[in-house]
């Protein structure tokens, strides 16, 4: 395999790291800017703005986003979770550099390509982001650490899209883009609609096809994927603000608070106020 020369570090901004809640105008304008390729991880749900559209990813997500499109990340002050990126020039030191930076992990049919992230929010944060903050000097340790960082993260999106081609065919790519289409709607409308029949018909599916969709994607029925992301939402509220659970229910569309009570205990086992004081 033939190498090629790697870039000379010479701007401070050729790849990094931070928290999403640390992203701010300033570095919005800087990164694009530039023709960065970025990898975000979320610790919760957060909105997104790739070029002109905003979408909604759930927790754990790991999301590739080529150089084609500016991005903003919405609300990143209540955003929890991290965003890397890096240049081409500063990547590309093989042959086989190039062919994945130029392949459909970034340069997809999609405006972004996302996967499952299994590892804990705080392993992703000590393999990754802590070691890429720490290449601050730009010596040749640092530049080859900050390389194997980002290296590992794309190889294994790379051989995700490879399996989704090669195991399921361009059929299961189509399928993963629709669910995104659904997890877009739902973390749009979840207040106002947790029926499975009205996510399939914006679709334009029968509502067992999309439960067949989510059972094939996220190993999920559909409905058990909308009550998640409603869980999801209410563990936020009740983390992260002060209000009250009579008026969380409230904000998360329930008729009343002991329907809500009564959900949140199906989905986590415990009453809602158990879970604010631990």
């Amino acid at each position: 395999m033939e190498f090629c020369k790697p870039a000379v570090a010479n701007d401070r901004m050729q790849f990094g790291a931070l928290k999403l809640a640390d992203y701010d105008n300033q570095l919005s304008k800087r990164l694009n800017h530039t023709s960065f390729f970025f990898i975000v991880r979320t610790c919760s749900p957060v909105s997104i703005k790739i070029g002109p559209t905003f979408y909604d990813f759930a927790t754990g997500e790991l999301i590739f986003i080529g150089p084609r499109d500016d991005i903003e990340i919405a609300q990143p002050i209540a955003a929890e979770g991290y965003l890397c990126w890096f240049t081409a020039d500063f990547y590309q030191r093989s042959k086989l550099d190039t062919e994945i930076l130029n392949s459909e992990l970034f340069f997809g049919s999609y405006p972004f390509l996302s996967m499952r992230d299994y590892r804990t929010d705080l392993v992703f944060n000590k393999l990754f982001v802590e070691r890429l903050k720490g290449c601050i000097e730009y010596r040749t340790i640092d530049m080859l650490v900050a390389h194997h960082c980002f290296e590992s993260l794309l190889l294994e999106g790379y051989q995700t899209m490879l399996s989704l081609e090669t195991t399921h065919g361009s059929a299961d790519i189509a399928a993963v883009q629709l669910f995104n289409r659904f997890s877009v709607l739902l973390h749009k409308h979840y207040r106002e609609h947790t029926s499975v029949q009205y996510y399939a018909d914006r679709l334009h599916l029968s509502p067992r096809k999309l439960t067949e969709l989510c059972s094939a994607v996220a190993g999920k029925s559909a409905k058990c994927v909308i009550s998640n992301v409603v869980a999801q939402q209410a563990l936020r509220y009740i983390k992260h603000t002060d209000l009250s659970i009579s008026q969380i229910s409230y904000e998360m569309g329930f008729s009343d608070e002991s329907n809500f009570r009564n959900f949140f205990k199906r989905q986590t086992g415990s009453n809602p106020l158990f879970y604010r004081q631990i």
